[in-house]
């Protein structure tokens, strides 16, 4: 049997599994010594390693594995993208018997040509699935190859040593402890002197005009497509093609659209702030347990200069308003998230 392991993915069309030993992926060898002194030697000979590719199968290995701390561990948020972007999966698994040990969730990114978590690059909180963490290095020795892992959670995921040198920095998380906290007075006193000027400023600056905020998770659908018109009028006079507005990318558009339609273990809102009946910013939240998630805006700063730290204003209030523990605002630091956020090491593994 013909083990997936190529620069190129097999034919798009979906099939039940391939099989093979996972003997073929770690012979006994000097280079794989520590494979058979770590308590493992005993049932590698008895471990498979299945690839599903039938959204079903990954569908049950998901809900198998995900511990669903975080919203990004949810497989309906998963599952959006894969509806907005309709790449093949590839779920590497290792078996004993029938029963899954350990599963690495993966697509195949057909314009980028590699493989990447089930979800695309812009998952976050990225753990190895694996009932036993030993099971994690054989993993590593599964991987297909071109492979573009990143925001992997090392605090709550845990590999070998042998592995941790080929993984390299990625950008941080931004995140911001709010537990216990009865106003947003308390928050600002954690900020830095000039952070916490800045912020106050220019909401008070904004205040002064008089806005009219709206905070809604009704008509969801709706207000998305005017957050999309929104942040592509935001970014559309940009000159580098990166910096343009990825909604006008209609798969990216469609997985964005399809969470805002598959809420129920995560909930969606938006928050909208009028200047004189004029929409000068709309923002995407998502809530999932007690975590505040700032996942996607728009705002027009060549009106409103300081819209943008009004808007993290509003937004740590409404979460302290509602009992929130933490405000997540995802990685990259576009030049300001560090100024009212802590930062939390994620990793990556480009090969």
């Amino acid at each position: 049997m013909e083990i997936i392991d190529k620069k190129e993915p097999p034919s798009k069309t979906q099939f039940r599994s391939q099989e093979g030993s996972i003997l073929q992926y770690i012979p006994k060898t000097r280079e794989n010594k520590h494979f058979y002194e770590n308590g493992l030697s005993k049932i590698i000979p008895r471990l498979k390693v299945r690839v599903h590719s039938v959204i079903d199968d990954c569908y049950e290995l998901w809900e198998k594995f995900s511990p669903n701390n975080s919203v990004f561990d949810l497989w309906d948020l998963r599952h959006s993208w894969y509806q907005g972007y309709q790449y093949v999966p590839y779920f590497y698994t290792i078996y004993e018997g029938k029963k899954p040990l350990a599963t690495l969730p993966l697509w195949f990114d057909e314009e980028k040509r590699e493989y990447q978590w089930f979800g695309s690059y812009y998952m976050e909180d990225n753990i190895f699935f694996s009932k036993d963490e030993k099971l994690v290095d054989l993993l590593f020795k599964v991987l297909p190859r071109p492979i573009n892992i990143n925001a992997i959670d090392l605090k709550n995921s845990k590999i070998g040593k042998q592995f941790l040198s080929s993984l390299s920095l990625d950008d941080p998380k931004n995140i911001k402890n709010i537990n216990g906290f009865k106003s947003i007075e308390e928050l600002l006193k954690t900020l830095d002197k000039k952070s916490r000027y800045h912020l106050k400023s220019d909401y008070n600056k904004i205040l002064s005009l008089n806005p009219k905020i709206i905070i809604t998770d009704i008509d969801k659908e709706n207000l998305f497509e005017v957050l999309v018109k929104k942040n592509i009028e935001r970014f559309d006079d940009c000159i580098d093609e990166d910096d343009k507005s990825d909604f006008k990318d209609s798969k990216r558009k469609k997985a964005f659209y399809e969470m805002v339609k598959n809420t129920g273990k995560y909930q969606v809102k938006f928050v909208e702030v009028f200047v004189q009946n004029y929409l000068a910013a709309i923002d995407f939240i998502v809530t999932y347990k007690n975590i505040y998630y700032t996942f996607r805006g728009a705002n027009d700063i060549s009106r409103f200069k300081g819209i943008g730290n009004f808007m993290v204003y509003v937004e740590f209030e409404d979460a302290i308003k509602n009992n929130y523990k933490q405000v997540d605002c995802l990685q990259v630091d576009y030049g300001w998230k560090h100024r009212f956020f802590d930062q939390k090491e994620l990793f990556k593994l480009e090969e």
